[in-house]
């Protein structure tokens, strides 16, 4: 870094040590310090008069065209029933006459900087509405076993079956068919 800062003549880690050698602590210090001095004699070693002197840079981007490029994009499916989801968070599209999204279709969710939310298809806007999380689907026990209900939406996939420890399939390794049981391990010919 020292190599760097005095090959270039410049100041860029050591100012801060300058400032405190000047006894300079606050912000108001700093700043008449570098608008009386420092950029001054910066200034006057540095400054170099343009080649050309056309301006090349470029306007600002507006408020607007900053949203549009800092927000994160994910793509989502739609659902058969016109929900996206996203975030643990459901969204309903609201159809539209022409540029509406249909099911199974790929649509992006647009989250700003501020939290703001957009989904698009085909770089239209959808109107949309967020929704509650449907409901799940609860499990009875029955003789300890558990058996899946069926679910409340048809969204959600239905649970395979495990049968419990104390099934007869389970027990089937263990049965004796006329002999020594397979499951045991002091059973040997």
């Amino acid at each position: 870094k020292g190599r760097v800062e005095r090959m270039h003549g410049t100041h860029q880690d050591r100012l801060v040590k300058k400032l405190r050698r000047k006894g300079i602590a606050t912000h108001a210090q700093a700043n008449e310090y570098l608008e009386s001095e420092y950029l001054v004699e910066h200034n006057r070693r540095f400054a170099r008069a343009p080649a050309q002197p056309q301006d090349y840079h470029r306007r600002a981007p507006s408020a607007a065209e900053l949203d549009k490029i800092f927000r994160l994009e994910s793509e989502r499916t739609i659902g058969s029933d016109w929900v996206v989801r996203y975030d643990n968070r459901y969204f309903q599209l609201e159809p539209e006459s022409r540029n509406y999204a249909p099911a199974s279709g790929k649509v992006k969710v647009c989250e700003g900087r501020n939290g703001s939310l957009a989904i698009a298809y085909r770089g239209h806007a959808q109107r949309w509405q967020e929704i509650p999380p449907p409901a799940r689907s609860t499990a009875q026990l029955e003789g300890g076993r558990r058996i899946a209900t069926a679910p409340s939406t048809p969204s959600l996939a239905k649970r395979k079956w495990v049968p419990p420890a104390d099934h007869p399939w389970r027990q089937a390794g263990r049965r004796t068919f006329g002999g020594p049981s397979l499951a045991s391990p002091s059973a040997s010919p």
